[in-house]
């Protein structure tokens, strides 16, 4: 543990600071093997240095460790929540760049202690309002669809193959408020809709329906393929970059509840199939 500590410490710079942070989403945590350690995380939209008055109108993270107990309380150990403005305790990470990207990973701040919240500060409270402000488009095919902005995607209903469904469109790199190229991607989906269901159940019964045997043991009669993909009804279409999509279907319980999941691109055609949830 004491070592986890340490590697975790050597990320930071010793010397710590004060901060004003505008958070994003709320607080997530995750932890790799065998660590014993949680590291708990939370996107910022902004931060402001009190020493100097400087604004950074940049995404980055606040990062801090947990405990099994922490990690399964509530407050997660500092009780951080979105969409808020916190004066806080920090010490800041060393650059550091993707070994294979070579693009610097954003900033990341060790959280040390809260030292005020409900915090107001003029340029702040104008990000935040402007962040709160609803973000929509209405694609052919689609109700509006409203950007959830924590997640980088646009949803709402829409129309596949006459039948009503989830959209979900990924937005633009760089944090865009757009997505254009994922736009492309579902007209191009939804201008061949039909085909594209057909293949996309065919490709999922070839994959799935000896597992979805073994999961009917008690059935008398043995699911075909034709059934498997005739049983599929549309879930969700989700439309990401570079062409690529997943397709959700109900399973009409041949896998008590889950849902199978289609993916592929529009260039390339489907490459995948598997049952989640």
């Amino acid at each position: 543990m004491a070592q986890e500590k340490e590697r975790f410490a050597k990320k930071f710079d010793t010397m710590q600071k004060e901060i004003l942070v505008l958070t994003e989403g709320g607080v997530s945590a995750s932890r790799i093997g065998k660590e014993k350690f949680w590291t708990a995380s939370l996107t910022v939209l902004a931060f402001l240095d009190t020493a100097t008055g400087e604004l950074t109108e940049d995404k980055c993270y606040l990062e801090w460790q947990l405990t099994d107990e922490e990690n399964q309380s509530s407050g997660k150990k500092f009780h951080l929540k979105g969409e808020s403005i916190y004066r806080l305790k920090v010490q800041e990470s060393f650059p550091f760049a993707n070994q294979e990207t070579g693009k610097e990973i954003k900033k990341t701040f060790w959280v040390k202690e809260v030292l005020e919240r409900n915090c107001h500060e003029k340029r702040l409270d104008v990000i935040l309002e402007k962040f709160r402000k609803p973000v929509t488009i209405q694609p052919d095919c689609c109700e509006t669809l409203v950007l959830d902005k924590s997640l980088g995607m646009f949803s709402g209903e829409g129309t596949w193959n006459e039948k009503y469904c989830l959209i979900h469109l990924d937005v633009d790199e760089d944090g865009s408020e757009t997505a254009n190229e994922s736009l492309d991607t579902l007209k191009k989906l939804m201008s061949h809709c039909r085909e594209w269901d057909q293949k996309a159940r065919k490709y999922a019964a070839a994959e799935l329906v000896e597992c979805a045997n073994d999961w009917a043991e008690e059935e008398e009669e043995e699911i075909t393929e034709d059934e498997f993909a005739r049983r599929l009804s549309i879930s969700e279409v989700c439309a990401s970059l570079d062409g690529d999509f997943e397709i959700y279907y109900y399973d009409d319980d041949m896998f008590y509840g889950h849902v199978v999941i289609v993916s592929g691109n529009i260039e390339t055609g489907i490459d995948d199939a598997y049952m989640a949830g």
